[in-house]
């Protein structure tokens, strides 16, 4: 009996041990299930994520590439922001990758997984797509910067153009002006009769009257060079003065005081006045 009893004892007791690990086994089980499934909400929230700033980098870079201006800057940040969306698609992917071993574990565990299967192709597929939309990212990018490129050279030649032709305008209006102060030059003398004869500025000619000429080999030096644009009036202070040097009448007046001096001679009509010539010679005795 007491054999019995020992052997019965021993039975019961083997049953309790069997069953003690059968539910340890269904626990770990079941905790590795519940950590297989927490894995895969995590990783396809992680995905999700990823997405949403990919789509929010495209919009950026799409929005400068619209604009059809890329200044430097700009282009270095959409280099950068395409990079970043070639890292987060390749952590989507092994994400991804992470989330099949996840649903192969299930499968093992007779957990069933279609519709996580279903939703892996899903997340496969939008990576696919966005890596699609990078591609032509890139090329819409590189086409954008060979226009700017083009468009650099453009503007460098006509940068060229600008400058040669603002050196060729310098150039001719220096040209200008100094034709045009040739062309208003003039120079003029007031001086006593016996001086200008004296400096053969004058000669007399004729045998009654014997009146005063301007001499066409006389010298400058001695004249007062002027700006016929700007000369009004000449000075004389003279009782007897005469103009020898030819201008038409009507274009000039002599200006005499109560006391019969000829204070100036003043130009009424300039271009008139110097129309003959450009020398101004008034003889006083």
């Amino acid at each position: 009996m007491l054999l019995v009893g020992l052997l019965a004892s021993c039975g019961r007791s083997s049953e309790n041990g069997s069953s003690a690990k059968r539910n340890d086994s269904l626990e770990r089980v079941v905790a590795q299930k519940d950590s297989v499934i927490n894995d895969v909400f995590a990783s396809m929230n992680a995905v999700a994520e990823n997405l949403s700033a990919i789509k929010l980098r495209e919009n950026i870079i799409n929005a400068s590439l619209d604009s059809g201006e890329i200044p430097k800057q700009s282009a270095v940040k959409i280099n950068e922001d395409i990079a970043a969306i070639d890292r987060l698609l390749q952590e989507n992917r092994r994400t991804i990758n992470r989330l099949q071993q996840s649903a192969d574990q299930l499968k093992k565990a007779n957990v069933r997984v279609a519709s996580l299967e279903k939703l892996i192709a899903q997340l496969q597929s939008q990576v696919e797509s966005k890596d699609q939309e990078i591609v032509v990212l890139r090329k819409n990018l590189e086409n954008m910067n060979v226009q700017v490129a083009q468009l650099s050279e453009q503007v460098t030649g006509l940068h060229t153009q600008v400058s040669d032709l603002s050196e060729e305008k310098a150039s001719l209006e220096g040209d200008l002006k100094t034709q045009s102060d040739i062309l208003n030059t003039g120079y003029y003398m007031v001086g006593p009769e016996k001086e200008l004869l004296q400096k053969e500025i004058v000669y007399k000619s004729g045998f009654i009257g014997r009146t005063l000429k301007i001499n066409e080999n006389r010298s400058l030096e001695s004249f007062t060079q002027i700006d016929i644009r700007n000369f009004d009036d000449v000075k004389i202070g003279h009782k007897k003065a005469t103009l020898v040097s030819s201008h038409p009448a009507g274009s000039y007046e002599f200006v005499m005081n109560d006391s019969g001096v000829f204070e100036s001679l003043v130009i009424k009509d300039k271009s008139k006045f110097w129309e003959y010539s450009k020398v101004l010679v008034i003889s006083y005795k």
